[in-house]
């Protein structure tokens, strides 16, 4: 039996063998991933869609710019299928309306931090923002709950092959 310099016997034949195992499951692994695995298009949708949902979701609050434009994103999903449809549509709703929420209370937090005067004819409209801004934050508690219906029926659907 020849050894390399450092390795003994049946340890050496075992680490080549390994690493040849690895290597062939690397060549697999990404063979599957260029070839989306054997899974439909309507499963590779669902992945996309719940994806951005989910970088939505765990998103920071701030700044409301990065996540006005991960909305958006979402927003441009394709969603085929009636699941996907149905959780696209209804997430967007609740974060664009909690967003929405968000930009009319900045504006109104911003009218109450401006010196004296400085406010201008506008203020009353501005004003009124803090309504619409209460109506929105509780439409989409409201909506919140049926977003989180809607993935959980994308997820099913997916997994059952929609």
């Amino acid at each position: 039996m020849t050894t390399r310099p450092g390795v003994t016997g049946s340890a050496g034949a075992a680490g080549t063998a390994a690493r040849r195992v690895a290597a062939a499951l690397a060549a697999v692994a990404a063979l599957a991933a260029a070839s989306g695995c054997g899974r439909s298009a309507e499963r590779q949708e669902a992945d996309a869609l719940l994806r951005a949902i989910d970088v939505l979701r765990e998103a920071p609050s701030e700044p409301r710019a990065a996540r006005e434009a991960l909305l958006a994103e979402l927003e441009r999903q394709p969603a085929s299928t009636p699941p996907a449809a149905s959780a696209r549509d209804t997430c967007a709703r609740a974060y664009r309306l909690l967003l929405e929420a968000t930009a009319a209370e900045a504006r109104v937090r911003a009218l109450l931090e401006a010196p004296d005067g400085a406010a201008g004819p506008g203020a009353l409209a501005d004003l009124a923002d803090l309504a619409t801004a209460d109506a929105k934050v509780k439409e989409s508690a409201e909506v919140m709950p049926r977003c989180a219906e809607a993935l959980a029926n994308l997820r099913r659907a997916a997994r059952g092959g929609m």
